[in-house]
């Protein structure tokens, strides 16, 4: 099957026009390398302080993750909730769950204030089982839940068709805070902001080398920056610069867009609220509708790079397989055209909670990255924490991802040890679609 493959994605092809790239030497208080959600908030609230501040994005700001992912605005912090409370005690787990809502609650807060037009739908995200054996699942989310203080109602299958949920998907934890966005308009409006504000943002800029100096040197190809402090807003980009390659592994992840639903086909659907979706499988698939009268869905399947050169990447295999998810959970959509694929890389840390630090030799590079898909809400807080941190003010949030991290293995043991675990809990997900597929044949 074909299907037209997007270069970036369907939310947003870019500005009407870049700002220009770097073309001579230049001297900035802070230099910021990617112009991404984490770079861009980081740089306002460096702004507000009085900093001067330079972004370097190799290509323009929002096309790498920030402008790619599915835009569901959710408060999960880790792998899953009862990860998070086995690994930690119950009052570190809190923490690190007020800090997730916390960042959900301050990015609506910044779209209400400046009315941003992204299509924001609070209506929540729900994680849903698509088999019987999956409710157990679904029921001890909702116990740890209660136990960490968090919003989750529990739908059982009348809940779940009340409120029109497809029929794929049996039950459900309706977590209520948070819900989805266009990340395109997202990111749009908060590169407009940055650049009226003052940051000096240059695209189509890659940097080539970071120097262990200071003031810190930044190579480009047309120009050279030097800089008193230095932002790796990167991500999973961090590692192809030299800089923390044992702090997060890169992975890479496809979705579909269908084309806009026909009023036959809204109506056999009747998803009322817009509330994303995602299974309650190891591997998670996704599914949401947009305000543009299409769905998305994604998830299951991914590309695990060896080593750390991370380009753009065709898929067709993994197109295919997300395209016949798709039409397994809903079949009664089978005309509907799954018309536009793209996918993006994603910084998965081993804990998959995201990290702030500074290192180099001088202590003057700073970081953030490690979002684990969820940073759409958390780059909004980290950024204001590294504005914070960089310009040598205490944040009131500033300590609570503060840690030990485990490091990622070096190659082969990386590639190796990433690859068998996705086979392994692909083995356990493909368990369980079989028995649903059992199910229906009956």
């Amino acid at each position: 099957m074909n299907y037209t493959t997007q270069q970036h994605s369907n939310w947003w092809d870019g500005p009407e026009s870049f700002q220009p790239c770097l073309e001579q030497d230049i001297t900035t208080e802070v230099a910021i390398i990617g112009g991404g959600f984490t770079g861009l908030y980081t740089a306002l609230q460096l702004r507000e302080f009085g900093v001067d501040v330079s972004v370097l994005e190799k290509g323009f700001a929002g096309s790498a993750g920030s402008g790619r992912n599915s835009g569901y605005v959710d408060s999960l912090i880790g792998k899953d909730f009862p990860s998070l409370l086995k690994m930690n005690r119950l009052e570190r787990a809190k923490e690190l769950c007020n800090f997730s809502v916390e960042a959900v609650r301050r990015l609506e807060h910044f779209i209400k204030s400046h009315q941003i037009d992204c299509d924001y739908v609070d209506h929540g995200n729900i994680n849903v089982a698509v088999h019987p054996k999956q409710i157990k699942r679904l029921k001890h989310l909702e116990a740890v839940g209660a136990e960490l203080g968090l919003h989750f109602k529990y739908l059982e299958e009348g809940a779940m068709r009340e409120r029109g949920i497809p029929n794929a998907f049996l039950a459900g934890i309706h977590d209520t805070i948070g819900g989805t966005v266009n990340p395109g308009k997202l990111i749009d409006f908060v590169r407009k902001l940055a650049i009226s504000r003052g940051v000096k943002l240059y695209e189509n800029t890659p940097v080539l080398k970071v120097h262990n100096s200071s003031p810190v040197r930044l190579d480009t190809p047309k120009g050279t920056v030097y800089a008193q402090k230095v932002v790796l807003a990167t991500n999973a980009f961090t590692a192809s610069l030299g800089w923390k390659k044992r702090v997060l592994s890169p992975i890479w992840a496809g979705m579909f867009e269908t084309a806009p639903l026909s009023p036959d086909q809204q109506e056999i659907l009747q998803w009322h609220h817009k509330e994303g979706i995602y299974t309650a499988h190891e591997k998670l698939e996704s599914y949401r509708r947009t305000t543009r009268n299409t769905l998305i869905a994604g998830g299951k399947y991914i590309k695990i790079p060896y080593g750390f050169k991370l380009g753009d990447i065709s898929q067709p295999q993994m197109t295919n397989q997300i395209a016949a998810v798709f039409r397994q959970r809903f079949p009664a959509l089978k005309d509907l055209e799954l018309a536009t694929f793209w996918g993006g890389w994603i910084g998965i840390p081993l804990d998959f909670m995201p990290t702030i630090g500074v290192t180099g030799k001088h202590k003057n590079i700073f970081y953030g990255m490690g979002y684990a898909g969820h940073g759409v809400p958390q780059t909004f807080l980290v950024g204001e924490i590294l504005g914070h941190k960089v310009y040598g003010k205490e944040h009131p949030l500033g300590n609570v991802l503060t840690r030990r991290t485990l490091p990622i293995p070096p190659e082969p043991f990386k590639w190796l040890a990433s690859t068998a675990i996705d086979k392994v809990l692909g083995w356990v997900d493909n368990r369980v679609d079989r028995e649903v597929a059992k199910l229906e044949r009956k």
